[in-house]
């Protein structure tokens, strides 16, 4: 069986604007977790619109899109572990 639903798109910019499903999120703190989430992207090299399949109650797909990173970006970024965490914790929530 396939999942003919459309895929959903995000926008890693978007973590930076407020949301009603994120409530008490600051657009600092989805900068920053959107910053993450690219450089790891970027590591990966993924291009910066990567189709991602999501597996579990509902499988979906999601487009996920991103903006070029400066050096400023992956030095702030340079421990790759945390970068990893506040990655995830951005396009989690994201794909809601």
């Amino acid at each position: 069986m396939t999942d003919s639903s459309p895929i959903a798109t995000l926008h890693l910019n978007d973590l930076c604007q407020t949301k009603p499903e994120r409530p008490g999120w600051s657009l600092t703190f989805g900068a920053t977790r959107a910053e993450a989430a690219a450089v790891c992207l970027d590591d990966q090299e993924h291009p910066e619109r990567v189709a991602l399949q999501i597996d579990g109650i509902q499988p979906c797909t999601i487009e996920l899109q991103r903006d070029e990173i400066d050096d400023t970006i992956r030095r702030f970024n340079a421990d790759q572990e945390v970068a990893t965490e506040y990655g995830a914790y951005g396009v989690a929530p994201g794909l809601i």
